[in-house]
């Protein structure tokens, strides 16, 4: 009987070896991922650049996906509205020195929906410069949070949309605010009045 505890007991042994690794490392990957998790600020990336010129660092909204059909495209068109008037240049892709593509998604929360967008700014060369993108609660009841996402949710998440956007932009050197453009270089003769 001794002989047989023991063995139990030298099994339970390397049992508890094998397996502690894989205990740690689940507590190691959940600190990590805490450790990731995005914070309140990290979502106000940029502030609005006083004096920018956003009329040259001109866009074209590509597309947006991930909502319904008819949803995607009212919420375009609500966003070129907001873009515009925030003196976003939103043109053709062909004159666009900034493409956005875009993706909205709905999910169901306890209280309602989270409806979350990200949108992708790429330069006329195709590189990826800045991912702009948050998240909204919306309160209601229902099955689908598509169905939460009503006009006024549309065009608070557009809105925040545009905010972020031009924010990004004006930040960008072809936004330059006008005095800096215009101010002369620093080894250019200033002239001179004559004495009186």
């Amino acid at each position: 009987m001794a002989a047989h505890a023991a063995k139990w007991k030298s099994t339970l042994a390397l049992l508890v070896a094998l397996t502690a690794p894989l205990g740690l490392g689940a507590c190691v990957a959940v600190e990590t991922t805490a450790e990731l998790a995005p914070d309140a600020a990290a979502s106000s990336q940029f502030a609005l650049r006083a004096g920018a010129n956003l009329a040259q660092a001109s866009v074209a909204i590509v597309s947006v996906e991930g909502a319904p059909a008819a949803i995607a495209a009212d919420f375009e068109r609500r966003l070129d509205g907001a873009a515009r008037s925030r003196d976003i240049a939103v043109v053709d892709a062909g004159k666009a020195r900034n493409f956005v593509r875009g993706y909205l998604s709905a999910s169901p929360t306890e209280d309602g929906a989270a409806i979350e967008y990200v949108w992708d700014v790429f330069t006329a060369q195709k590189q990826r410069v800045q991912r702009l993108n948050d998240v909204i609660e919306v309160k209601g009841a229902g099955d689908d949070p598509w169905a939460l996402a009503g006009e006024a949710v549309l065009t608070s998440v557009a809105a925040k949309s545009a905010d972020d956007l031009a924010a990004f932009l004006s930040n960008t050197a072809e936004a330059a605010p006008a005095a800096a453009a215009a101010e002369p270089p620093a080894e250019t003769a200033l002239g001179y009045a004559p004495p009186r």
